[in-house]
């Protein structure tokens, strides 16, 4: 299934529950990094339901406790998934070695192509094994071919829009962010589970 740039921007907007859950999402980044640890377990809540037809995807931040732990999981690999590139650039640039400052450009390129595949899994089916084996990761996202790509030119679209929350003072920027996340992450779970029956193989 290919997914569509209207259909995923119209998925955080669809329901009251889904524009709730922006509202409140919003609100909770206030506290910075917790808030935003907490949205993004949030999402991969929001992706299992999707993958699973369980409706209503939107369904709150409660329990807080297990949302706020499945997105610190998520966190930790982010950073894992990163730390490579981001370690080999900056010592490449702090001691003047070019091939190393590329090298780690190149690293976090990879890095940050690949983690939609590794979190959209680890969401459908809530297995940490995609979350810290990027080559499981690269295998999705490989696997998902053009639509893969496509969800990833939605994603950008998304993320671009959402700057104009900061016209609001900046604090726009905190809703509309999170609508942005959350249309990334039904891009990715439509080109990645929703309709490919041997979605749980290797």
């Amino acid at each position: 299934m290919t997914p569509r740039l209207a259909e995923s921007f119209r998925f955080p907007l669809a329901t009251p529950a889904a524009r709730r859950d922006i509202l409140v999402g919003g609100l909770w980044l206030l506290t910075l990094l917790p808030g935003w640890i907490l949205n993004l377990g949030h999402r991969l809540a929001v992706v299992e339901r999707l993958h699973r037809a369980e409706i209503p995807y939107f369904r709150g931040f409660d329990p807080l406790g297990a949302t706020f732990v499945r997105g610190l999981r998520a966190f930790a690999a982010i950073a894992t998934y990163l730390s490579p590139g981001a370690l080999s650039g900056v010592l490449g640039w702090q001691l003047d070695e070019p091939a190393a400052l590329w090298s780690g450009v190149a690293l976090l390129a990879l890095a940050v192509y690949v983690l939609p595949g590794g979190m959209t899994y680890n969401a459908a089916f809530n297995d940490l094994a995609y979350l810290y084996r990027p080559d499981m990761a690269l295998r999705r996202a490989l696997r998902g071919g053009s639509a893969y790509l496509r969800a990833w030119g939605i994603a950008l679209a998304a993320i671009s829009v959402s700057l104009l929350g900061l016209l609001g003072l900046g604090v726009g920027f905190l809703f509309t962010s999170v609508w942005a996340w959350s249309v990334v992450g039904h891009a990715f779970a439509t080109a990645l589970v929703l309709s490919d029956p041997a979605a749980r193989r290797v």
